[in-house]
Parts: structure tokens; sequence; C-alpha cells
């Protein structure tokens, strides 16, 4: 086979292989498609979910840190944080759930702890962060369990 030839058929492969497909819609939550209130949730996964194992490592890896360790990681904390929060608020919102006080304040609590911590130093942050990360543990498993709330048992 010459150049030409080769080039081309390599060319028709990479053209067949990009080709859009198609396939049918599949539901992101079976048994969820009729349930009240989970009107518009077909092929849609919580946004939370992809961040929690990586919130739990970094969380492991926070509480381990020497206070002036930690000082250097509050900024990436407080992002990657912020971005936990606002997941598990779009989470809710696309549920149709609206937040209880018990939520409202543990979420108010640690938005006051990623405002105060950078200001924090030895002995002081050492203690407020370990209570920052059992504070955002504690509103992991509450996101979970209200999610888990919200699906029909299997």
């Amino acid at each position: 086979m010459n150049r030409t030839m080769i080039a081309g058929l390599t060319a028709a492969f990479v053209v067949a292989a990009c080709g859009k497909k198609e396939s049918a819609p599949q539901q992101a939550m079976p048994g969820m498609g009729n349930m009240p209130g989970m009107t518009g949730m077909q092929g849609m996964g919580m946004r939370s979910d992809s961040l929690m194992p990586m919130m739990r490592a970094h969380l492991d890896s926070l509480a381990a840190l020497s206070p002036p360790f930690a000082t250097g990681m509050l900024g990436m904390h407080e992002a990657m944080a912020s971005r936990m929060l606002d997941a598990m608020g779009a989470d809710m919102t696309a549920m149709g759930m609206k937040p209880d006080p018990a939520w409202t304040a543990l979420t108010d609590s640690i938005k006051r702890d990623l405002a105060d911590l950078p200001a924090v130093s030895g002995r002081a942050l050492d203690a407020r962060l370990k209570a920052h990360v059992g504070r955002m543990r504690r509103l992991m498993a509450m996101h979970q369990s209200m999610m888990q709330g919200m699906k029909r048992p299997t």
C-alpha cells in the first residue's frame, strides 16, 4: 500500500470514530422518573457526588497537618469548601428541597469558619480547624442522608 492510501484510510477511520453517536437516554436514578417533585431529574446526577471523595481525602489531610502547614492550605480549602457548598445547594434545589434550620445553622458555621480561619494561628488554629473539619464531615453526612432519603428503596 502506498502512503496516500494509508493516509486516506486513516482519515476515514478517524472521521468514522469521531462521528456523532446517539444512544437512548438513560435515567440517572432509576425509579425516580414519575416521583412527585422529581421533575427535570432524569439524566441529572448530583453535583456534589463527584466532589465528596476528594473532599473527604482533603479533610483527612488538613486534619493531620500542623498549624504552619495548614495555614498554607487554607486558600485551597476555602475554594474547595465553597465549591462543595454550592454543589450541595444545587443538589437540594434540583430535588425541590428547602434547607431546614439545622442545615442552615451548620452551613452558616462553616462559612464563618472559612472567613475566620485565615486570621487564626498556632494552637488556636489547630483547635478551630479540628472543629471546622468536624462540621464539614457532619454537613457531608447530613447531605448524603437527605439525598438518600429522597430516593425510593430498590
